[in-house]
This record gives structure tokens, sequence and C-alpha cells, in this order.
């Protein structure tokens, strides 16, 4: 019993020195998604802040591949010290309800902080008569087969809200593969793809400029972007909606007290009025850090409701 006092009471030490020395080089913030996409803006709105106050560069790497599951593994496999994280999203607890992924959502990683959720817009192509998002399900009945969306990768929020809607909204639809939003822009703006649920953030230039036509916002309230795009459930489909988080995550083994640190930093970070515009300026909604057990909580939560809902539906986007 002695030794073994010994043995936690040096474990303890060791991480007390750890969250004292940390972090002792650049911190990596892996992206599992395309440069240039909505996860990764989001992921560089805290950069400098963090930078700031721990005292080393913070890089965001966008790692593609897999509907993420190539950039997650390589952060659940990454040494376990606090210097390399995920910007995890939706996609963190559907891809595994979707297919087989080499990690777990919930053993193989830490939570550290939420940062916000991004509200999914839901848009056509202009060429479209419909106006309306009740206007576009009775055009699409009566075309089953015939409109296209974008299926931004199994598990993306974006793909999940379009199977959810066709199938609550009885409709058709035929999904077209794309690596993330920056590859399928062309399609949906020349009108190749007619349909899509997209990041607010990347849809609102569009939407501006009057190459696509917004029916419907995935989220609990209006945007104040554009406050006259009614959301989901005032367009008669709330079941459709799906809230599109974003959350840091670490190896499971990271030490407690580096994760306590850097959830202090996010923290600061996600409290500064700058980062706070950022985030909104890009379609996001901040939120606050939380704690780290309540990021785990979440995951767990997040990975049985989809787990649930994808068996129940017998969804399945290939």
């Amino acid at each position: 019993m002695k030794k073994l006092w010994v043995f936690l009471g040096t474990l303890f030490f060791l991480s007390s020195v750890q969250a004292q020395t940390f972090p002792t080089k650049p911190l990596r913030i892996v992206v599992p998604f395309p440069a240039g996409g909505i996860v990764d803006l989001m992921a560089r709105t805290l950069n400098e802040k963090l930078a700031a106050g721990l005292g080393q560069p913070v890089l965001v790497d966008a790692r593609p591949g897999a509907n993420g599951s190539l950039g997650t593994e390589a952060v659940a496999r990454a040494d376990p010290d606090g210097h390399t994280l995920v910007l995890a999203t939706l996609s963190h607890v559907t891809t595994p309800a979707l297919m087989k992924t080499p990690w777990h959502a919930v053993r193989d990683f830490s939570g550290v902080a939420v940062m916000g959720h991004v509200a999914n817009v839901v848009v056509v192509h202009p060429d479209l008569p419909p106006k309306t998002l009740r206007e576009f399900v009775d055009y699409a009945k009566a075309r089953p087969g015939k409109i296209n969306f974008i299926n931004a990768g199994a598990g993306a929020s974006q793909t999940m809200s379009a199977e959810l809607f066709q199938r609550n909204a009885g409709l058709e639809l035929v999904g077209i593969g794309y690596k993330g939003f920056p590859p399928a822009i062309p399609d949906i703006l020349s009108g190749q793809v007619q349909f899509s649920f997209m990041p607010f953030g990347v849809a609102a230039p569009h939407i501006r400029g009057g190459k696509l036509r917004a029916l419907a916002v995935a989220s609990p309230v209006r945007s104040k972007l554009f406050p006259e795009i009614p959301t989901m459930a005032e367009a008669g489909h709330a079941e459709s909606q799906v809230i599109s988080w974003y959350a840091y995550l670490v190896p499971a083994a990271t030490p407690r007290a580096v994760v306590t640190r850097l959830n202090a930093e996010f923290a600061r970070a996600l409290a500064d009025p700058e980062v706070i515009a950022r985030i909104e300026k890009i379609g996001g909604e901040p939120l606050p850090a939380g704690k780290p057990e309540e990021v785990d909580a979440m995951l767990a939560r997040e990975l049985e409701r989809w787990t649930k809902l994808v068996q129940a539906t017998g969804m399945k986007i290939e």
C-alpha cells in the first residue's frame, strides 16, 4: 500500500511539474477538414489570443480525409502532452455511428473546452422557383430524384441535416459527395447542385450577392446577420434541425493539470470581445468554454443520441 501511495504521489508531482512548464513548444490544432472551410476559419479565430496567453505559437493544421477520420486519428495517436488538439464538430460523434473508425469518440479523447456552434442555412440556387421552405418541399416532391444536394462528408452536420430533412419531409433527394464545402461552392453557384444545408459563414457572401437564396436557418433563433430568414421551426421543420457544435479535445492520456491549464486559456480567449466578434462575423455563436468534464459528458450524450438515431432510421451515407 505504501508503494502505491508513493507511486500516486510521484504521478501527481510529475503532473504538477508538467502543468507549470507547459507549453514547451508550439501548439498544433488539427482541423480534420479542408483548409478554408468553416471549421478551419473557426479554429483561426482564437490563435492570437491563445498564443499570447500560453506564450507559444498556435498553429492550425488542416488534415482532411475519410470524412474527418484521418485528422481525428492523428490526434488520438499523438503524444498526450497537451501540444496537439483537435477542433471537433458534430461529425466527431456522427461519423462513428455511420462507419467504422480506428478511434473512439469518447474513450480516446479528453474534453478541453466548448467553443460554440455554427448555424447551418438552407439554400437553393436562385433559378429554382421556391421562395420558402414549404414551397421547396412541394417542388421537390413533384420531382423525386431530380434535386441534388451537397454531401459534405458522412457525419457532417450539413449532410445529416439534409438526410433528416428529406426523410422527415418525404423527399427523394440525391446527395453529391464532396470533400468539404470549398470544392462544392462552384457547383452550387453554377446550379449543378440546386439545394444544400451550408455553414452560415460560407453561404453568407453568396446570399448577399444574390447567388444563393436562403430559405431557413437551423438555429433556435434567427440570425443577427440575416434576421429576415426564418428558423427551421418557423418554416415548419423543427424536427430536422441539427445544431453544429465545436469543441476542443486532446488525447485521453493528457495529464489533468495540463487539461485544466488549457481550459483556463481557452475560457479567457473565448471571453475576449475581439474573439467573440470574429466568431460572430463568420456566422458562429460563441459559448462559454465550460469545464473539461462537461465537454466529456456532452461527447458521451451526443454519441449515444446519434448512434440511436442512425440505428433507428437505418441512415447510411455512402
